[in-house]
């Protein structure tokens, strides 16, 4: 059974005071993604934690088979979602096309603090908030990483390619395969890359399958 989480974003009056325990420095060792959540609350390893609205943790399925990993959070977490309108329609359409729904996967943010202007994260940012995520895939044991986007293609893999460059082959992260693919926002200011999408789209159904 898939335990479904709702750990979207983490704000003070989210978790007491009482309840977050975390240092300052460094990650400790948990045994499940909330708790991990309310020490990401208290995360302070880099300057983004001075400006940050909110701690886009992430949200799905606990255990989810697929991890998807967005580029950096902006504006979701006023809403209250992850994707909201347009995009997460199309997201919806896009894990349908894998054979998925949304309660089935997991999604995360490349970082999970929201950045100055959306700007790309820095060196520095990046090397705080790996930690966080490499936690969560420990946890997870995904079978499959989809990184939707550039951002999230490139800080992961630690590439300057270009998003076409890094999509049409598997790339591997802690042992576990990655794909790359477009982010729905982008797909609906270019759907001329449908076409290309739909093609990630099935050999990414076809890898699942032999899992």
């Amino acid at each position: 059974m898939k335990t479904p989480v709702s750990l979207l974003f983490c704000t003070p009056d989210r978790f007491p005071d009482s309840e977050i325990d975390a240092p300052d420095t460094g990650i400790m060792m948990v045994k499940d993604l909330p708790t991990l959540a309310m020490q990401a609350l208290a995360c302070k390893q880099c300057v983004l934690s001075e400006t940050r609205s909110d701690v886009m943790f992430g949200s799905g399925c606990e255990d989810a088979d697929v991890l998807l990993v967005g580029d950096v959070p902006h504006g979701e977490s006023e809403q209250g979602d992850m994707f909201t309108g347009d995009p997460s329609l199309l997201l919806d359409n896009i894990l349908k096309a894998i054979g998925l729904q949304r309660e089935q996967v997991y999604i995360a943010h490349i970082i999970q603090c929201d950045t100055p202007d959306h700007r790309d994260p820095n060196a520095d940012e990046w090397a705080a908030c790996r930690r966080w995520l490499q936690q969560k895939i420990s946890l997870m044991q995904p079978k499959l990483i989809l990184l939707m986007g550039r951002v999230a293609a490139q800080t992961l893999l630690q590439s300057h390619d270009a998003l076409h460059d890094l999509r049409g082959q598997w790339h591997r992260y802690q042992d576990v395969p990655v794909r790359v693919i477009y982010h729905p926002a982008y797909l609906l200011r270019s759907p001329r890359q449908k076409d290309e999408m739909w093609k990630d789209l099935q050999l990414i159904q076809a890898r699942l399958t032999s899992l």
